[in-house]
């Protein structure tokens, strides 16, 4: 089963995510994080996260540099283990801090974001992934801003098609979107 957590920033949704994990049989699941640590706060961010989930997940820490997400996420799903990824919003925000041009930035989203989402129609197992959910706010006064916001509602919602469950997450409650 794929299900989809959306959430704002702090909003409980990696939590949730993580005890969806909890009391199950079988493999231990793996927790794919997309996280780099761009700052000495992001660091700590990452830290705190990490010190959350402890034993309870094998980490996998994405490379952007060496890996595809979609090529990562089959791997696991030929191993039969469950999967966390976290979070959509971190993987599809490197892709607009490259140093490549702004329309060479949309075609890498476009190509790693197809991918990713044909991966899915391969997924047998469980896959939780987590994603911030961006159209509750304004609109950015930048065109950094504004181009993520749309690059991620678009992605998040192609992500809700494919996931047989969608819950949004807020001030640490569920509220269930979709179920299939």
């Amino acid at each position: 089963m794929i299900s989809l957590v959306l959430g704002g920033i702090r909003s409980g949704k990696s939590r949730w995510a993580e005890q969806q994990f909890q009391n199950k049989a079988g493999l231990k699941p793996v927790y794919i994080a997309t996280a780099m640590p761009s700052d000495e706060e992001m660091e700590q961010r990452i830290a705190h996260h990490q010190a959350l989930r402890n034993r309870s997940f094998d980490t996998h820490e994405f490379d952007f540099s060496k890996e595809q997400l979609s090529e990562v996420l089959l791997a696991y799903t030929a191993q039969n283990r469950p999967i966390l990824l976290e979070c959509m919003s971190t993987w599809l925000g490197w892709w607009l801090c490259t140093n490549k041009p702004f329309d060479q930035q949309l075609l890498d989203i476009q190509q790693q974001s197809s991918d990713l989402l044909a991966s899915l129609d391969a997924i047998d197992g469980d896959l939780v992934i987590v994603s911030n959910e961006v159209g509750l706010g304004l609109v950015s006064d930048n065109a950094m801003g504004r181009r993520f916001a749309d690059e991620l509602g678009r992605l998040n919602q192609a992500l809700a098609a494919k996931a047989d469950k969608v819950v949004f997450i807020s001030a640490g409650l569920p509220l269930v979107l979709k179920e299939s």
